[in-house]
């Protein structure tokens, strides 16, 4: 209701009143117009049916409710009784359908506030634990409230919901809360609240007693009591004690609907029981009087999961056998085939129906239930006698399994499974399997960042083997993934013209074989491969050309990718307005198609925070910054941090501390620590403390070392912002005359420059040569040069004029060089040339808003008696404004000589300046003048 967007975890026991608490809360949102979302999940080991609490969450909404959601056509693919429009195979699709839950959601939620409640989490299936995971990332200021509740005593060691919880429990406004067991007391409290009198004291707290709290427990053993069935000896006994009072048919419709594993139809008992109607009838209704089944959803469940489970426990193995047997011929879903199949030991049908089910699970983008189905499929295949006909191959299935473990992000297995792969291929011997595995297991390689020479060595391989071979499917994926060595190689000195001619080779392979999408992935390659070879114009028409065939032939994700190169390579071309209305687009692009927070989506939405920072569109970098709704906690993190930059040239001190404080909270994300260092270093240096500006240099540093491909351009500005800092402790040293502290502060400079080279390549890749010739990489390695002069002592006007002039266009950096170069022209007693760039510098700062920079400039004129436009007299004081300059620095400890230094006079100017503020304050020492200037408030403390 307060527009804050909150989710709450609620573990417990099972038995232990989660459910009941759960049914109140959404009672009372109910009452107050709130729209309540209800779902629950199923046994995933046992049907593992994708998506199953939000396709029944969904299948509740109103009519009106209907037409929104018909704003996401991917949404059909969750709404029960519509079949899919297209197949979903790919994380990409997977990540549409996300956000697109994620969009209706946010949607309805700003008409009403809005509750989701999804119970029984520990049977989630991995497709919607990952849509939890996504959905409560993204809450931020929507007014939704996220309810799930799990079982405590169900989550073992290797429980998948275990890394979900961790994952949750990092993320702000998340509470993880676990629900106790009555203690005595309140056991005893309850008991008698059910009982109402009926059952004496002592039969109440023995109650009490064996419930050890538990208020299911409680319940059943009250109404075992009341009905005068006595007291069972132990929990199965006390479970099944209602099913024992059934008519023997009534019993036999409860075993039945135990084996269903789901919502049990009325056609589907009918069938199974073997029942007439008529008696069928009777049976349920006389199990749902007694409250062992409930009417729900056009079917039949348990009142408890805990009944279904000791009713399912209690069969015989031949009956059990005999029941999924019955199932396996009735059920249509692919999944619970699979599974009553498995049970009902029929293994060629179970391997049949597992390898349909992953097929089904892969078209929904259920890819985690893919997965599970082709693991089921894999192990039933060498104890099933011809395997084959199942339809498939045990290399297909292992492909599979590799693909989609590779798309759920479970990395270690996706390169085992293609490990296996390219075993099995090698087995077979034919060339075109063996390349292509290998190509698979080189793409699951990838994320590990630590396997250069071995995903060279297997392209190499793959290369091989189908260098001489006529086109083919596996040959042009080879060839567009040899194209992109430079990926994996990134600081060695790789071959451009063999690349090109890879990728090339790899689009007239894809043209020859019908395999458009391997085409225009290699023409995005070519792209970036004519940029760096200096064919600008022909690097944008043709990425720009590979967007739109991507996009005609519904390839978002390289569609995107191609629009984000090709604006990177405008901007980096000083062709600005270009390139941000291109990475405008890009977001807009993203929304449209369901990738929002994409990778491309994300790193669009980054890069127009920086794009318009460098422009000093600090309000729209700022907005762009904030535009986080629904975004994944590393996303919001990668976007936010670019904003420190903006708030640090502001001088925004408390906002970049509650940012800060948020970022370091929200995520281990080593790209969003890296770039918030750069704009924390800066805010230390203009809150007085250069050696904090220093250590988060180097804390971005180590960040940048754990990078693959660490940018250029944030190492040379991070360098020139650790040197800036680094020059203001040795020029404070040498003020006090400290020699060692001069030599440690520049032996330190000097190894951060150097660590900086280590940082980038040292070879001639193409991105190296053109991140080097980049113009903002370009102006902070003049930066750099400037402040290593500086730190030296030398402040070579040379390079603090090549500072200045640099064409990176960044009209802050520009004025924060020129106040440096007016510095470095006052100490050479070139007051004209300073005052000109003081004022410029000082100009700037003030129409930017950049309020340290501009104090800054102010106090360098004072100093050096330069008149600033806008400037007023020192506040109601007798002091001259030089007089307070020189009361200033005493009171920091400086002696006259010092002050002298400091203020471009003599020594003997200074003592005459103090000697009249003494005489003005009536002191007749330095320190006394110093406290009656603090009295006063004519020095703020």
């Amino acid at each position: 209701m307060s527009g804050q967007a909150n989710a709450v975890l609620l573990g417990g026991d099972a038995g232990v009143g989660k459910s009941r608490l759960l049914a109140e809360l959404v009672t009372i949102s109910r009452s107050a117009g709130a729209t309540v979302f209800t779902g629950r999940c199923l046994d995933v080991d046992e049907a593992g049916l994708p998506y199953l609490p939000f396709v029944e969450a969904l299948g509740r909404l109103t009519e009106s409710q209907r037409a929104v959601a018909a704003k996401w056509p991917v949404l059909r693919r969750l709404m029960p009784g519509l079949t899919p429009a297209e197949p979903v195979e790919s994380t990409m699709e997977q990540l549409r359908l996300f956000d697109a839950v994620g969009g209706l959601l946010s949607e309805l939620a700003e008409q009403q506030p809005a509750l989701i409640a999804i119970e029984d989490l520990h049977w989630a299936d991995a497709s919607t634990r990952d849509l939890v995971l996504f959905l409560v990332s993204r809450l931020y200021k929507q007014r939704i409230l996220f309810v799930g509740t799990y079982r405590v005593d169900d989550l073992h060691r290797r429980h998948p919901m275990r890394p979900m919880l961790g994952e949750l429990s990092r993320l702000a406004g998340v509470d993880i809360l676990e629900l106790k067991p009555f203690d005595k007391v309140d056991a005893v409290a309850f008991v008698q609240a059910l009982a109402d009198g009926a059952l004496p004291s002592e039969t109440v707290s023995k109650i009490a007693e064996r419930s050890e709290g538990n208020a299911f427990f409680c319940e059943e053993l009250t109404a075992a009591y009341g009905d005068s069935a006595g007291v069972p000896s132990g929990l199965a006994e006390l479970l099944l004690a209602r099913v024992e009072r059934l008519s023997a048919n009534g019993r036999k419709v409860v075993r039945a609907a135990s084996v269903a594993s789901q919502t049990a139809t009325h056609a589907s008992l009918a069938a199974v029981s073997g029942l007439d109607d008529d008696v069928l009838e009777e049976s349920l209704r006389q199990a749902v009087q007694l409250h062992v089944l409930v009417a729900a959803d056009g079917g039949y469940t348990f009142r408890h999961a805990l009944l279904r489970e000791a009713v399912y426990g209690d069969l015989l193995p031949g009956e059990r056998v005999r029941l999924h047997a019955a199932y396996a011929g009735v059920v249509t879903s692919q999944a619970l085939l699979a599974y009553h199949s498995f049970r009902s030991h029929d293994l060629p049908g179970a391997l049949a129906a597992s390898v349909r089910a992953a097929e089904q699970a892969g078209k929904m983008g259920a890819l985690g239930e893919k997965l599970r189905h082709v693991e089921q499929a894999l192990e039933l295949w060498n104890v099933v006698p011809q395997p084959e006909e199942s339809g498939t191959t045990e290399l297909a299935l292992v492909k599979m399994a590799a693909m989609a473990a590779h798309a759920t992000g479970e990395i270690d297995r996706a390169v085992d499974y293609a490990r296996s792969a390219v075993a099995l291929a090698d087995e077979l011997g034919d060339p075109e399997p063996q390349a292509y595995t290998r190509t698979q297991l080189a793409l699951a390689l990838l994320p590990l960042e630590d396997r250069t020479q071995d995903i060279q060595s297997i392209v190499e391989q793959a290369w091989d083997l189908v260098r001489d071979r006529p086109a083919s499917v596996a040959r042009a994926r080879t060839l567009a993934l040899h194209a992109r060595e430079w990926v994996w190689l990134w600081d060695v000195d790789v071959d451009l013209a063999e690349m090109e001619g890879f990728a090339k080779l790899a689009i007239a392979d894809a043209r020859q074989v019908g395999e458009p999408a391997i085409e225009v992935d290699a023409m995005a390659t070519l792209a970036v491969f004519a940029e760096w070879a200096g064919d600008v114009e022909d690097s944008i028409k043709l990425g720009l050309a590979a967007s739109d065939r991507a996009a005609a032939i519904g390839a978002y994700d390289v569609e995107l990718r191609a629009r984000k190169n090709t604006s990177v390579v405008l901007w980096t071309h000083n062709r600005r307005e270009e390139a941000l209305r291109l990475m405008e687009s890009i977001s807009r692009r993203s929304a449209e198609v369901g990738l929002t927070w994409g990778l491309t989506g994300i790193d669009a939405r980054m890069e127009l925070v920086c794009m318009r920072y460098a422009i000093c569109d600090w309000a729209g970098a700022l907005a762009a910054g904030d535009d986080i709704a629904g975004a994944s906690t590393v996303a919001r993190c990668r976007v936010l941090a670019p904003t420190l930059w903006v708030l640090a040239a502001m001088g925004d001190f408390d906002r970049i501390d509650k940012l800060a404080a948020k970022l370091a909270q929200g995520t281990d994300d080593p790209l969003s620590h890296q770039i918030a260092s750069i704009g924390l270093a800066e805010a230390a240096i203009w809150r007085g403390d250069p050696r904090a500006a220093v250590d988060h240099v180097h804390t971005m540093f180590g960040h940048m070392a754990t990078l693959t491909r660490p940018s250029v351009t944030d190492t040379m500005m991070a360098t020139a912002i650790g040197l800036w800092a680094l020059s203001d402790i040795a020029a404070e040293a040498r003020v006090r005359r400290d020699t060692a502290a001069v030599e440690a502060a520049v032996i330190e400079g000097e190894t951060l420059a150097d660590n900086a080279t280590e940082l980038v390549p040292q070879t001639s890749v193409g991105r190296k040569y053109s991140e080097e010739n980049h113009a903002e990489t370009a102006a902070f390695t003049a930066r750099v040069a400037a402040e290593l002069s500086r730190l030296r002592g030398q402040d070579d006007m040379r390079l603090w004029e090549a500072a200045c002039s640099s064409t990176f266009g960044s009209e802050y950096w520009k004025a924060n060089a020129g106040w440096r170069w007016a510095s470095a022209l006052l100490a050479a007693g070139d007051r004209d040339k300073a005052a000109e760039q003081a004022l410029s510098a000082y100009s700037s700062a003030v129409s930017l808003g950049a309020a340290p920079l501009r104090d800054a400039l102010t106090v360098l004129a004072r100093r050096g008696r330069i008149t600033l436009p806008g400037t007023t007299a020192e506040p109601t004081t007798f002091l001259t404004p030089r007089e307070l300059a020189v009361l200033e620095l005493v009171a920091s400890g400086l002696t006259n000589k010092q002050v002298g230094d400091q203020l471009y006079i003599s020594q003997k100017t200074a003592s005459v300046h103090l000697s009249r503020v003494m005489a003005k304050l009536g002191a007749t020492n330095r320190t006394e003048v110093v406290s009656i200037a603090y009295d006063r408030g004519l020095l703020s403390r």
